[in-house]
């Protein structure tokens, strides 16, 4: 548990600017629609807010994801010992553990899309919590569940897939955790969309009713390129995280032993 809590806190700090970038491309809020790539926005973003706007979200996500991280690992080690399959083992923990990943990514992706300059624009995470509760209860955390479930199943299991594979033939733990990141999200990057688009929605007037309408709408204006807006920082971001994430875990639970 202690070194799935450390991958965590470790994994965040090194992929949260690419993930705001991701998370501001793959919304359908306006202020960044109109973007037609990361390097333009990141450029806006530093000029029109300064570089506290890549990490906005990151309070909440470094207090909860060592738990979140601490939880899936563990959960994948129960269900490997038990199913004896790898790939099994990954698929249950992640669709379980979407149980409490879930309001921490939802929390963090409505912060990001925030705009940090001007009075009033940015809330902070214990406003925008108590503005979400006051909307609709603890359903709004769980905005955008059903397409992190379909994510994050088949993600994690050949995430861990490649993990293991990566580490019984001894290759760079570093190497082997970005190639897993990689072989996540190039699996899941059109369903990530659609959980992106979800979770950020406005809440007084939501554009969908479902993620099965958000697909459509994205599909119809855009077509199969929409569901790969911010392709370039979800890989960078994934990439540089899970390398982070997995040579901590690894290093952790070996001096643990």
């Amino acid at each position: 548990m202690s070194a799935g809590a450390l991958s965590g806190f470790c994994q965040v700090l090194a992929e949260q600017p690419f993930d705001t970038i991701k998370v501001r491309l793959q919304s359908r809020a306006l202020a960044f629609d109109a973007f037609l790539g990361p390097a333009a926005l990141v450029r806006h973003t530093y000029a029109a807010e300064g570089t506290r706007a890549f990490f906005q979200g990151v309070t909440p996500r470094l207090a909860t994801y060592s738990g979140v991280k601490a939880s899936l690992f563990a959960l994948f080690e129960a269900f490997r010992e038990k199913t004896g399959s790898v790939a099994l083992a990954g698929a249950a923990a992640g669709g379980l553990n979407t149980a409490i990943s879930c309001p921490q990514d939802v929390l963090k992706s409505r912060l990001q899309v925030q705009v940090a300059s001007g009075p009033g624009h940015y809330l902070g995470p214990l406003a925008t919590a108590k503005l979400l509760l006051e909307a609709r209860g603890v359903a709004a955390f769980y905005a955008g569940w059903l397409p992190l479930v379909c994510r994050d199943v088949p993600g994690y299991a050949l995430l861990y897939s490649v993990y293991v594979a990566g580490t019984e033939r001894r290759l760079p733990t570093a190497l082997v955790g970005a190639a897993s990141g990689l072989a996540f999200y190039v699996s899941t990057l059109p369903v990530d969309r659609v959980k992106t688009v979800m979770m950020t929605q406005p809440l007084d007037r939501p554009a969908f009713s479902s993620a099965r309408a958000a697909f459509l709408e994205i599909y119809a204006a855009n077509g199969i390129l929409g569901f790969y807006r911010g392709c370039g920082p979800t890989l960078a971001r994934t990439a540089c995280g899970q390398a982070v994430a997995l040579s901590v875990y690894d290093w952790a639970s070996r001096r643990a032993r």
